[in-house]
């Protein structure tokens, strides 16, 4: 049994989702924005929702703790998506169709190359070995996050591989309803996956941080669950 805080895949709105012909509050030249309805997604009733425990969906951008040439190691969140031709394909068939179940992939011909180190998402099926896309035409994955990699700096910005430890947010100890970031050993967040937040992530919904400022202020931590809601 995998422990909590180890979803990987993507989560279905609990509600019908509509697109409003209004410009984005989070994202400055988008105009349009994506919102819940009052209805509630029929795949959510189907998972038994009366049941279930709600928390905050974090805006940010998904990471993952599992071993790496033999350490706990932070990966970041690397979708293997399909190439030019691919896509096109895809979405002329999703037009004529209005489905994707019947679409057929080649995956080793099909998507885009990924580094040596990426590995697929748990849950993600396979055929023949290989990975296969989700409906969207995504192949969900992760890829260790190396200090030599500069296109995941902010991921780096939070973990010191030397020490094994990550800066996280989490509800405290001392009172459940109250925050605090702390230094946690990497070794104890393994098979988790976390949200990392900050100032240049995913448009900075939670203000964080300035890079605006002299000397610029730039803020980043993860998000865990541990039990419970968390509040931001």
């Amino acid at each position: 049994m995998r422990r909590l805080g180890s979803v990987q895949q993507k989560i279905p709105c609990v509600f019908l989702t509509d697109v409003k012909e209004e410009a984005s509050r989070k994202r400055e030249h988008q105009l349009f924005q994506v919102v819940a309805t009052e209805n509630v997604n029929p795949v959510a009733l189907e998972a038994n929702i009366d049941c279930a425990f709600a928390t905050e969906k974090l805006d940010g951008t998904c990471c993952y703790v599992a071993l790496y040439q033999g350490q706990p190691y932070l990966w970041a969140r690397l979708d293997r998506k399909p190439n030019k031709q691919a896509e096109k394909r895809f979405k002329k068939h999703q037009h004529t169709h209005k489905n994707y179940k019947d679409f057929s992939w080649n995956v080793e011909e099909d998507f885009k190359t990924v580094p040596e180190t990426w590995i697929p998402a748990h849950r993600v099926k396979h055929h023949n070995g290989l990975p296969i896309p989700d409906e969207l035409g995504h192949i969900p994955g992760w890829i260790p996050v190396e200090k030599s990699n500069r296109q995941y700096c902010w991921h780096s910005s939070v973990v010191d591989y030397e020490v094994g430890v990550a800066l996280v947010l989490q509800p405290s100890c001392d009172d459940e309803d109250m925050l605090e970031i702390t230094a946690v050993p990497l070794a104890d967040l393994q098979e988790q996956t976390l949200e990392l937040i900050g100032t240049s992530v995913n448009g900075n919904p939670y203000g964080l941080g300035e890079v605006r400022s002299s000397p610029p202020l730039p803020w980043y931590h993860m998000a865990v669950f541990r039990s419970g809601t968390l509040h931001l």
